[in-house]
């Protein structure tokens, strides 16, 4: 295996690797930074470019900080983060420098805005998913997060990215567990039941929902460990069995069962309350998330009429339709659209409609019936299919809000709408996920 010695790391580039130069070939490092100076070992190679792992710092850049995070440190790191290495001013500046790097040849740079740090650096999740089973060369049980590409848990005391609970009630649901017997998940045999430990937080923690993903329904002991972690969490107001009987990625299986109180939450955004089942989407960084939606009404005219596209249970939609005068809602999951339903009559919302199917396929209709002078969409992370973006500026919809979690694939379908007659007006980009290297970008765009 071929090794660079005291590679000067210059810059950082899409996926959190750190970027330096040797012999005209571009070195990808993970977990390094500017300014860094570091043996690297190369782990994959091609024509113009490799990748490698850091082996050896000679020197740090100037950003650097003391992880505070025995997994970021581990030989294998774990892959919740990408750089927290990094103080937080440093790392959203280099976000904003990969954004004006990726969209400067489409996007005025007088239109790019600074990127918006999020209001909570640590402990900003509101939702995750961490997998169970035996750790490398222990054969003890725990969980933790995968490692960067693998499927090997990475252990840690107490992650900085969500809240403290989350933490304290994994280690008590494990113990219990353990006592009764409840095996952990094995991949490679498909065997074993405890697979997955999740949690979900309102913004203000008072209500937290406990979710357990198993391979059986059987969970022997059920009826102690409610007593157990009600007694101990206060907070808690749900814990849900969900059964996932399948091999493969996919974290939640069909079935459910309820162990105690309820599968959903109450939480606030924009002074509106919404109900949350364990399942739904909603954006992981609340604080973040209201910063988007201040920048949305910002964007809207008076008196339009919007289609809120992949609206999920309508948080942005029923966050706008005060000052708009017709919304309709847009969602491919029917179970979404009837919490949106319900979320709107839960607000006293009533100037909306709602659409249940594929953004594609429903497209046509929606832009027939409701007349749109303003689409909103926020897409996953494959982006908007070529053919409605086509159809949207056919109709020539006067105003096009983009929110994405993917600038590839922004950057892609930028190219087309510009294709179609629209000019951008605004690009900003938000810190949904600090520590890492992913971004969440706003463009507004206008008819030409």
């Amino acid at each position: 295996m071929k090794q660079i010695l005291k590679l000067k790391i210059e810059k950082l580039a899409l996926g959190g690797f750190g970027l330096g130069f040797s012999e005209g070939r571009a070195i990808f490092v993970p977990y390094t930074a500017p300014g860094d100076e570091v043996d690297v070992l190369i782990t994959h190679q091609r024509k113009d470019h490799a990748f490698g792992k850091a082996n050896h710092f000679h020197q740090h850049g100037a950003a650097y900080r003391e992880p505070e995070c025995e997994a970021f440190g581990a030989e294998v790191p774990c892959g919740g983060c990408d750089w927290l290495m990094l103080d937080y001013p440093a790392q959203v500046k280099a976000k904003q420098a990969l954004v004006e790097e990726m969209f400067s040849p489409q996007v005025d740079s007088r239109l790019i805005n600074p990127t918006l740090a999020s209001p909570k650096p640590r402990h900003y999740r509101n939702k995750v998913f961490m997998p169970v089973g035996k750790l490398p060369g222990t054969g003890k049980t725990g969980y933790g997060i995968f490692s960067r590409y693998t499927h090997t848990i990475v252990p840690h005391q107490a992650c900085l990215n969500h809240p403290p609970v989350f933490d304290q009630l994994a280690k008590s649901i494990l113990e219990a567990c353990e006592k009764a017997g409840v095996a952990a998940y094995n991949e490679a045999q498909h065997r074993g039941n405890l697979r997955h430990l999740g949690f979900r937080s309102s913004s203000d923690g008072k209500q937290v929902l406990v979710i357990l993903v198993t391979l059986s329904a059987k969970l022997p002991f059920s009826n102690l460990l409610v007593k157990k972690i009600t007694a101990e969490f206060p907070q808690v107001c749900g814990i849900v069995q969900n059964i996932n009987r399948q091999r493969g990625n996919v974290i939640l299986g069909e079935e459910t069962k309820l162990l105690y109180g309820s599968d959903s939450l109450s939480d606030t955004l924009s002074d509106l309350r919404f109900e949350l089942n364990y399942r739904s989407f909603w954006q992981i960084n609340t604080g973040t998330m209201e910063n988007i939606l201040c920048s949305l009404r910002a964007a809207l005219k008076p008196q339009s009429v919007v289609l809120d596209a992949f609206c999920g249970i309508g948080a942005i939609g029923l966050s706008m339709a005060s000052q708009v005068k017709r919304l309709a809602l847009l969602e491919e999951n029917p179970q979404a659209i009837a919490d949106a339903r319900l979320n709107a009559a839960n607000n006293g919302i009533d100037n909306l409609s709602f659409y249940t199917g594929r953004f594609e396929a429903l497209l046509p209709q929606v832009i027939a019936e409701l007349n749109p002078d303003t689409i909103i969409m926020d897409p996953p992370r494959s982006g908007v299919d070529a053919q409605s973006l086509q159809l949207i500026a056919e109709k020539k919809i006067k105003q096009i809000i983009y929110l994405s979690c993917s600038p590839i694939t922004l950057l892609r379908d930028l190219k087309l709408l510009k294709a179609g007659g629209y000019k951008i007006t605004s690009l900003q980009s938000f810190d949904m996920f600090p520590n890492t290297w992913h971004i969440e970008c706003l463009a507004i765009l206008s008819l030409s």
